[in-house]
């Protein structure tokens, strides 16, 4: 008889599907991080991203940069996603149907696998990140009026915590820690590299187990 798997030796994609959250848990069993004390508060919308990971051998963390002239966020870098619209029937939805629309992403090369906990931001949403491989190859095709670039990270550096700074800043007349996270001439910060650091934390957990 075959002795069980060690989680060291699990390959990307188990160690992934492994770390996130399934789907049939739904989201209570999910931590809320942010800006504010989820007990206090409750943002009055809600959004969903898709942390989109390339199925590749060596698989890469799809980012955008937002468009210049944007109320919220603008030029600043994140997953593609956006607030969730009547019409969508779960967060899935919502995190395929904004993916496919701001830069072109097919809904038939995406296999969700699970959620990250979810991120109360400081523009009032409450955000469910998304985590789904994406077969390739990929056209993408930009919503210039929302996204300027497609860009990709490895998944190798995004999960290496030691990549990530720290910086206390003062909002409201409160401390924050921001967390950055810089590759080549783009700097990943805030809420985005906040879910990716909750991703590094899942997948540290899965490879101690």
């Amino acid at each position: 008889m075959s002795s069980p798997l060690n989680r060291t030796e699990l390959n990307w994609r188990e160690t992934l599907i492994a770390a996130v959250s399934p789907f049939g848990a739904g989201v209570e069993p999910l931590q809320v991080i942010g800006y504010r004390s989820a007990d206090a508060y409750r943002p009055s919308k809600t959004a969903a991203v898709l942390v989109a990971v390339l199925d590749i051998d060596e698989p890469e963390v799809v980012l955008t940069r937002r468009a210049d002239h944007l109320v919220q966020h603008a030029g600043q870098v994140s997953f593609p996603g956006g607030a969730a619209e009547e019409h969508d029937d779960s967060a899935v939805q919502t995190a395929l149907r904004e993916a496919h629309e701001e830069i072109g992403l097919r809904s038939e090369q995406t296999r969700p696998i699970g959620f990250l906990d979810r991120m109360d931001t400081i523009s009032d949403y409450r955000v469910l990140p998304v985590v789904a491989l994406v077969s390739c190859p990929v056209v993408w095709q930009l919503d210039l009026s929302e996204v300027v670039e497609v860009f990709t990270v490895p998944l190798t550096v995004a999960l290496d915590r030691s990549r990530y700074v720290q910086k206390k800043v003062e909002r409201d007349g409160r401390e924050h820690r921001i967390w950055s996270l810089q590759w080549g001439k783009h700097n990943v910060w805030g809420a985005t590299a906040a879910m990716l650091l909750n991703l590094v934390s899942r997948v540290e957990r899965v490879r101690a187990s």
